[in-house]
């Protein structure tokens, strides 16, 4: 078979193509969810990472807060970064409702989310005047006060100050889910079965993986969510504010509302992230939504990609799992070992941060596409005899997303 295989969007071909991807997608979710439900392990050399489904609940959360940096970023190429005021944002508003006003914590989303979102229209209106750097440094400092304004004394009654607040999680694994079958049909599977453990599920377990699909779930709405806000007409006037501001003003857009618009919706998306963080951890300290965390957003969404909603995931597996990761390796044959003790976390992300600027620009799902443009290219649809021209991202469900060569402010 000859490379690249060229497949006509639209057609019977490509929907096999598209719908078998999300399938693997999918499956690969449910394997990893069920082989790490408990604390597991990766052995490279003489280094071993643990890897446990806490730990990519945790790692989801910050997808959507990442994707609502995709939001104003990525498609309308304001420099924000503030996202975990709103991280924390959600976060305390979700453990305040729950442990002082028993609430359950998934009905907490019909406050954090319209809250969250009228905040950030609020605080993104500066972003009508100002942009570039400017910009940058006030939803900078929107990070950077947020863990003092949890520690005022005035605010101790509802975030308990320093000590953070604790809730009960009241999302238990309900009786008909099949967790026990499937976890034993995946253990009498020949060869890899001991991946997925020996026996029943405990009811921790059960717990885990529970909120894990919970976490998911949410997750999905909110990037089906943001993909049909991209592909709409108010999705589009927020992709020509990004590539030309004078332009899109000239056509017609208002960019007051459209930038302030943005900023609710990033905002919102942080304020979910925030829901979805404190269900797991169960509790909500002002060390956790300090600058370092808007810092490693902002990481995240380069290293994964600007301007693409697959890019969120990316970043929030790897600020997730790299820090943690690095500071466990023992050993490495090209670096003494002095330096691997210590903060290494921040290290490697910095590299990594480093190198994909100059080697991989648009973040690792761009080297992804173009490498997955050897095997396969997307054409557009054409009428009969019409020259077609090659787009190697039309497999992509959001292929309207591709990212900016560079974020600024205006054009």
């Amino acid at each position: 078979m000859a490379f690249p295989k060229r497949i006509a969007h639209g057609s019977r071909e490509h929907k096999i193509y598209h719908w078998s991807a999300w399938g693997a997608f999918v499956l690969f979710v449910i394997l990893v969810a069920f082989a790490y439900v408990d604390v597991g392990s990766i052995s490279l050399g003489e280094n071993t990472y643990n890897i446990s489904l806490t730990r990519l609940t945790k790692a989801v959360s910050f997808m959507i807060a990442i994707l609502g940096l995709q939001v104003i970023v990525g498609f309308t190429g304001q420099v924000a970064l503030g996202q975990s005021f709103f991280f924390g944002t959600g976060a305390y508003i979700t453990a305040w409702l729950v442990a002082d006003q028993n609430w359950p914590i998934l009905l907490t989303l019909v406050v954090v989310v319209p809250f969250c979102f009228v905040i950030g229209m609020i605080l993104g209106l500066p972003a009508v005047r100002i942009k570039g750097l400017y910009l940058a440094l006030v939803t900078l400092g929107m990070a950077q006060v947020f863990p003092a304004i949890v520690n005022l004394e005035q605010l101790s009654e509802y975030t308990n100050g320093a000590g953070g607040k604790l809730l009960e999680s009241d999302l238990e694994a309900p009786t008909w889910m099949p967790f026990d079958g499937i976890a034993g049909f995946l253990q009498s599977i020949p060869l890899v079965g001991d991946f997925f453990g020996d026996g029943d599920l405990s009811s921790r377990e059960e717990e885990r993986l529970w909120k894990f699909m919970i976490a998911v779930i949410i997750a999905a709405i909110c990037f089906w969510m943001v993909s049909n806000l991209i592909k709409s007409r108010m999705g589009r006037a927020i992709r020509a504010v990004r590539d030309n501001e004078t332009g899109a003003a000239v056509s017609g857009i208002d960019l007051a509302r459209t930038k302030t618009l943005s900023f609710g919706v990033a905002s919102a998306l942080g304020g979910v992230g925030g829901v979805v963080y404190v269900a797991e951890l169960g509790i909500a300290s002002p060390l956790d939504f300090s600058l370092v965390l808007a810092i490693n957003f902002i990481v995240g969404l380069v290293v994964g990609g600007v301007g693409t909603l697959s890019g969120a995931v990316v970043g929030g597996l790897v600020i997730t799992l790299v820090p943690d990761w690095s500071s466990a390796t023992q050993s490495a044959g090209f670096l003494p070992e002095r330096w691997l003790q210590g903060p290494t976390g921040a290290f490697i992300l910095g590299v990594m941060l480093i190198l994909l600027t100059f080697f991989l620009p648009g973040g690792i799902v761009a080297g992804f596409r173009r490498l997955r443009a050897r095997f396969v290219v997307v054409t557009p649809p054409t009428l009969p005899g019409a020259a077609q021209a090659e787009t190697p991202e039309m497999d992509d469900e959001h292929d309207d997303e591709r990212a900016p060569s560079s974020v600024s402010g205006g054009g």
